[in-house]
C-alpha cells in the first residue's frame, strides 16, 4: 500500500512539474507548452482521484 502511495505522489509531483515546466519554458513553441499544460492537468486529476480513492480504502479497512 505504501509503495503504491509513493508511486502516485511522485507522479503527481512529475505532473506538476509539467505544469510548471509549461509555464516557465516560454522559448518553446507554444503547441508544446499547452501540451504540456494539458499533460500534467490530466495528469494531476488522475492522480488526485487514485490518492482520494486510495485513501478511503485504506480506511475502510
Amino acid at each position: 500500500m505504501i509503495r503504491n502511495f509513493t508511486y502516485l505522489t511522485l507522479f503527481c509531483a512529475a505532473s506538476m512539474m509539467l505544469i510548471v515546466g509549461g509555464v516557465l519554458l516560454t522559448k518553446i513553441p507554444l503547441i508544446a507548452q499547452i501540451i504540456m499544460i494539458s499533460c500534467g492537468l490530466i495528469g494531476g486529476i488522475v492522480c488526485f482521484v487514485s490518492l482520494i480513492r486510495m485513501l478511503v480504502k485504506q480506511e475502510k479497512n
